[in-house]
């Protein structure tokens, strides 16, 4: 029996998933992974002006409004007085005010809550702050208000004023009227894609149209293989499919098997007895020389069955196996015809050296070991199904003109 490419043929049509199966792994990959992309330039709403590091929005209002109603005014809009916490800021601040033409100043978030020898606390109206400057800068205050109740209670209704005039922050009653530049934070916006909801809902539409795919996919291949797999089983296993014998091979009548062997003469016999079976030559009417082995009559072994186990046999073509010419069955006699090896079995090398022969030397052994190997690894392991010869043995080893064959 040729051997059988359908495993491999399958195999092959298996890898052509790959790449197809491999394309659908990166996009899903693409798509689940964190890619970044450009955040826009962060602004301000209008009106508004961002701040030098671009993490506050600022705004000049002129009404003139004490320092607490300048807050509610502020905190209506979202915001709150400016919070200081820097000098670039305190810079920023006073460049808004001077671009008002304010002569008084304006009002910033802080406002004084005690007083040392190092200057003025300022608590800011973002309850966040800790930028505390005094209102002169490198200067203590003149008086040390920590024991002085009217001082303390001067200090408290102390608040912060930024002007052009001065380079640091002012300090004045709160209940006076300036103008104010409120503050708010820059709007946290997200930029990245993973942010929206609706990159969400296309990546979970596309990640299921590919899972389910996959799926299908996979769930269609392992049930196309399973029915190959059966129906190539089914073909192999039905003695009435094998029995349809191929042109490679013949059943022979137990005449014409008779007639090629001259009646299955003592001259003709290769080897074995009448017991064992035995083996004999033969001449095909088209000069071909064969073998024809008798095995022993058996009762178990039906027709169809031995033409089935014949059949398999006669589809194997390797260089290293004997090749099968045919078969026939008659009553339970069994026959297997042969090609014909020139030299015969091993076991008459081994222990009974042919008349006009000589000991096989050892790159002989090897040669003849080396192609029994080679023929049993062809039936174990490129054969599908594999074939298991269950009786390995020096007669049945076959020599042809180079020494090697089963």
């Amino acid at each position: 029996m040729a051997e059988d490419n359908g495993e491999e043929d399958e195999g092959r049509r298996s890898l052509c998933f790959l790449p197809f199966s491999f394309s659908f792994f990166l996009l899903l990959l693409l798509l689940l992974l964190p890619l970044p992309v450009r955040a826009q330039t962060p602004s301000c709403t209008a009106g508004w002006r961002i701040n030098p590091d671009m993490s506050k929005c600022f705004m000049y209002i002129g009404s003139s409004l004490s320092w607490d109603r300048a807050e509610a005014l502020c905190q209506d809009m979202n915001g709150h007085l400016a919070a200081l916490t820097s000098t670039q800021e305190l810079n920023f601040a006073q460049s808004l005010c001077a671009s008002a033409s304010i002569a008084g100043g304006c009002w910033v978030g802080g406002r004084g809550y005690n007083s040392t020898a190092l200057g003025v606390g300022w608590k800011w109206s973002d309850d966040a702050s800790h930028w505390n400057k005094s209102a002169f800068p490198g200067e203590s205050l003149r008086v040390n208000c920590s024991t002085s109740t009217s001082c303390r209670a001067n200090i408290n209704d102390s608040c912060t004023l930024v002007s052009n005039a001065r380079v640091a922050l002012v300090g004045e009653r709160c209940n006076t009227s300036h103008g104010l530049i409120c503050m708010k934070n820059q709007e946290n916006k997200c930029y990245h894609k993973h942010c929206h909801k609706e990159y969400f809902i296309v990546l979970a539409v596309v990640s299921g149209l590919i899972l389910s795919t996959t799926l299908a996919v996979v769930i269609w291949l392992l049930v196309y293989r399973r029915s190959k797999k059966r129906k190539r089983s089914r073909k192999v296993s039905s003695p009435s499919a094998v029995a349809l014998v191929p042109p490679s091979w013949k059943v022979f009548t137990t005449e014409e098997l008779r007639s090629i062997t001259k009646n299955f003469s003592e001259a003709n016999r290769l080897i074995g007895d009448a017991k064992t079976g035995g083996t004999y030559s033969g001449l095909l009417p088209d000069g071909s020389r064969v073998a024809i082995k008798r095995l022993k009559r058996s009762s178990l072994q039906r027709k169809k069955e031995f033409y089935s186990e014949i059949g398999r046999v006669a589809r194997l073509h390797h260089p290293n196996l004997v090749a099968v010419k045919g078969c026939c069955y008659d009553h339970g006699d069994r026959y297997i015809v042969y090609e014909f090896v020139a030299n015969g079995p091993l076991d008459r090398w081994l222990h009974h050296i042919p008349r006009g022969g000589r000991s096989l030397d050892w790159a002989m052994r090897m040669r003849v070991a080396t192609t029994l190997a080679q023929g049993i690894a062809f039936l174990h392991d490129k054969v599908k199904p594999q074939v298991v010869h269950r009786d390995i043995r020096a007669s049945n080893v076959l020599l042809d003109e180079e020494f090697g064959r089963i």
